[in-house]
Order: C-alpha cells, then structure tokens, then sequence
C-alpha cells in the first residue's frame, strides 16, 4: 500500500544535521552582519554596551545600601564617572581647548576610576572640585557668543547656558 520508502532512522538524521548545519550558516552571516553594524555606527555601539554598565551599577549601589554602606557616595562616583565622559568628549570637540587640559581632563577620569570604594568618602570632593575647574576653564578658553546660539535654545529656555 505504501509506495513511497520509509527512510531510515540513518538517513533522517543525516537530513536533519544538513539541516542544521545550513541554519547554522545562515544564523552566522545575519550575526555577522549585526557585528557589522554596530562596530560601524559608534552611537548603536555605545547604547548596546552602556547599559551593561548601567546595570552593573545599580546592582552595586543597591547591594551597597541593603549592606548599610555608604551607598550616596558610589552613586555620586558613577554620576562624577558620566560627568566626566561628557567633559572629554567636548573638550576633544574644541579646537580652542588646550591639549594639556585634555589630557589632565583623562588623567583625572582615569584616576576616578581606579579610586578604590574605601577612600571614596575622602577624595570624592577632589574629583568634584577638579569637575568645577574644568567647566569654568572649558567656558573660558571657548566661550560661546550669544549670536551662535541657536534659536530653539533661546525660545526654550532664554537663560540657559551652552558650555
């Protein structure tokens, strides 16, 4: 009655891995290609990993506070740690600023993140003073004149300033 073959048990398998092995082909192109992508646009790339660290973070400081350490102090480390990336990252933009100033500006972020969490308590108020230093010598040495700021900033809110 049955006029097709049964296939084997042998030969099923054998289907099934080809199968696989062709899913797996296909599977690796289409990573691939999304490695691509995000290693060729820098802002997907950073907003895939931040919030790895993001994560981390919070995890952190929440421990920190169930343990009754001293839980506002890291939280102010990782905004100072944020803080500084943006300080970076418009005085590299500036043909007015002073390399010298940058690269103090990435010591001290560096020095930032190597501050253990004990001393914390002790030199986190450097790290603020020093953020201070570097607003007031990024405002001075490029100031921004009030005719290059742009209108939508003005009518949102007139006094605001653009470091």
């Amino acid at each position: 009655m049955t006029d097709w073959k049964q296939l084997s048990e042998k030969q099923t398998m054998k289907k099934k891995l080809i199968h696989n092995l062709i899913e797996l082909c296909i599977w690796c192109v289409l990573l691939r290609m999304c490695y691509w992508y995000i290693e060729t646009h820098p802002a997907e790339k950073i907003s895939f990993f931040s919030w790895y660290k993001v994560i981390y973070q919070q995890t952190e400081i929440f421990f920190q506070n169930i343990f009754g350490k001293n839980w506002d102090l890291l939280k102010q480390k990782y905004n100072l740690e944020s803080y500084y990336q943006v300080l970076i990252t418009l005085s590299e933009e500036k043909p007015c600023i002073d390399p010298e100033i940058v690269k103090e500006i990435h010591e001290t972020y560096e020095a930032l993140l190597d501050e253990p969490k004990n001393t914390l308590e002790h030199n986190l108020y450097y790290y603020i003073d020093k953020q201070y230093d570097f607003d007031s010598i990024l405002k001075i040495e490029c100031p921004i004149d009030s005719d290059n700021i742009p209108e939508s900033v003005n009518d949102i809110s007139p006094n605001a300033e653009i470091m």
